[in-house]
């Protein structure tokens, strides 16, 4: 008797599956076919789908150093707080060269959210993050969170530490 998964997917995919699986359970991003799936953290948090894909995106743009992934998610404001740096309120465009140039000193070696939820219904996502910096590994904790700012979500806070 064929599995659900042999009746329903492609055969070419039928070996990537399991991989899927795992990735999803255990909240690691997945790519195929250029876009990013994230775990269904949304059912466990009620956090929204648009929620999750902020955060996909702000996981996919730290680990690649790449802040333009995540700054269209910008809200006017964004209270920004790097270990080592800058720690305060800053608009949007600021708050991209602050983070840009912290990444730019930095390779990210690895980078995944861990815990996502809501605190008065503002969705939150934390995770450990592991640079290289000038040779030397280093590891922080990151935290980001969003409100809603008019029909969006946007990115309040940064936090690396």
């Amino acid at each position: 008797m064929r599995s659900i998964i042999e009746k329903t997917w492609y055969p070419a995919l039928r070996g990537t599956v399991s991989i899927v699986i795992f990735l999803a359970l255990t909240g690691m991003a997945v790519r195929a076919g250029g876009q990013t799936l994230l775990p269904v953290f949304a059912q466990k948090s009620g956090t929204n789908a648009a929620c999750a894909k902020i955060f996909g995106d702000v996981q996919e743009g730290i680990s690649a150093g790449n802040v333009s992934r995540f700054s269209p998610h910008f809200h006017d404001q964004v209270h920004i707080s790097l270990r080592g740096g800058e720690s305060g309120v800053f608009s949007a465009n600021q708050a991209y060269y602050l983070l840009q140039n912290y990444l730019r000193n930095r390779r990210v070696a690895r980078f995944t959210f861990t815990t996502y939820g809501e605190s008065d219904a503002t969705p939150y996502a934390t995770g450990g993050v592991s640079v290289m910096v000038h040779g030397a590994r280093e590891y922080a904790q990151v935290y980001v969170a969003l409100v809603r700012a008019g029909n969006r979500w946007a990115i309040t806070h940064v936090n690396i530490y």
